[in-house]
């Protein structure tokens, strides 16, 4: 054990002293502050400028109500929108328009709406010339007012009110409350279930495929200089494998921890900077002690996979080639997602969370979105854990004869025998 050990500290102080691993434990919370704060506070921060627009309006009943219909106010109380009529007699269509092209790229107007003749019979669109298209504020605006407007002389010409119809055709929302394991109500919603859970997601699947991947480059290294003869002569093959794999888990180990405590900040006093409900920001904190569980379970299933890989490999590109199953199973369960969404209570559901080498995603997808029985997540559990030992134990066999092997790369019967060797 104390072999053991002086690998582990080893193999942590090499991952952990990096400046790689320092610059990636601070910047990924600073990333994840800035897609949860940043949005808050910049929708408190609205540039607000009036707006020009000169209305071509062939149909003469739109624009008489335009102004009264769109009636928004800036800070200062004057109107967001100006709107000028055209004198359709002045010249003819495609005179005018040029003009008020003129117009507009001279900052003289913001832009000009062409409504149509027979927009109100035939539905005909209505066209929006402006500087910047992309505003969806104030596109959402217009094409409400102006279809506010056509509807209710539509509904005006068939003999009915307004009023009446516009009462009776409310639109009514839907409030989604999640009922809890036990029984209580809990406020979802798509944002929070599904973007939450992908978040967390894609962070487990990175992090477990950059650990991976590390453990991997590390054995065709040592292979490669013949470092790991020297380290032979010292400590035993398996001892050399598990040292390495629980070394650089401590320093993923490490690297969750902190951004646990960042989670819990974030928890606790986001809701207070933002003043708005955020998806991330009202996790339970068993959601992050789940996290932390898939994330050791995971690494260790498939860092002794990579380690096996980086022992049969002379080269990164030979490993890179003999990597894809691993990297297929880490890719399969976010393929599958979406579906799992949707039905997570689904007999499929169910099945592929108890997969071992889905059971990382999709069983905390699972947790996450509709928290299963507890006997289900300490069934998935229990068989991650019989699955690593026998991973394991087939790792070691293969790890043993896989580092001395230079210049040749095992077939499957070769690594079939070492395998069934004692």
């Amino acid at each position: 054990m104390r072999k053991i050990f002086i690998i582990i500290r080893r193999e942590y102080k090499e991952n952990v002293y990096k400046k790689g691993f320092i610059i990636s434990t601070i910047l990924t919370p600073i990333i994840l502050l800035s897609f949860i704060f940043v949005p808050a506070l910049l929708s408190r921060v609205e540039v607000e400028e009036q707006k020009i627009f000169a209305v071509i309006d062939h149909s003469g009943i739109v624009y008489d109500q335009l102004n009264a219909e769109l009636d928004v106010k800036l800070p200062d109380s004057s109107r967001k929108y100006i709107f000028q009529k055209v004198d359709l007699m002045a010249n003819d269509r495609e005179t005018l328009k040029e003009e008020l092209k003129i117009k507009v790229s001279s900052t003289e107007i913001d832009g000009f709406i062409v409504i149509p003749a027979n927009t109100i019979t035939d539905s005909d669109p209505i066209s929006l010339y402006a500087r910047n298209t992309g505003n969806f504020d104030m596109n959402r605006q217009l094409r409400s007012s102006i279809n506010k407007i056509i509807t209710d002389y539509r509904i005006t010409q068939s003999g009915l009110e307004p009023e009446v119809v516009n009462k009776l055709t409310h639109w009514i929302d839907l409030k989604t409350i999640k009922i809890t394991k036990s029984s209580e109500e809990k406020e979802g919603g798509f944002l929070k279930d599904y973007l939450s859970t992908f978040a967390m997601v894609m962070i487990l699947y990175m992090t477990i495929l950059l650990y991976g991947s590390s453990i991997m480059r590390g054995v065709i290294q040592e292979k490669n200089t013949r470092i790991i003869e020297i380290l032979l002569s010292s400590a035993s093959s398996f001892q050399l494998m598990l040292g390495k794999i629980l070394g650089i888990g401590a320093a993923g180990l490490t690297q969750y921890l902190i951004w646990s405590v960042f989670g819990v900040m974030i928890i606790k006093y986001g809701n207070l900077i933002t003043g708005a409900e955020s998806p991330l920001l009202s996790l339970s904190p068993d959601v992050f002690i789940y996290f932390i569980i898939f994330f050791v379970l995971g690494y260790f299933l498939f860092a002794t996979l990579y380690a096996s890989i980086g022992a049969l490999a002379n080269s990164d590109q030979e490993a890179q080639q003999m990597s894809f199953p691993v990297v297929f199973m880490l890719i399969a369960p976010l393929i599958m997602m979406t579906f799992l969404t949707k039905n997570p209570d689904s007999t499929i559901s169910i099945v592929l969370s108890m997969v071992p080498f889905f059971s990382p995603i999709l069983m905390f997808s699972r947790i996450n979105i509709s928290t299963p029985p507890f006997y289900e997540i300490l069934i998935c559990i229990i068989l991650m854990l019989v699955t690593i030992l026998i991973i394991t134990w087939i790792a070691a066999k293969v790890y043993r004869l896989g580092i001395l092997m230079y210049g040749k790369r095992p077939t499957l019967p070769e690594i079939m025998r070492w395998i069934k060797a004692k």
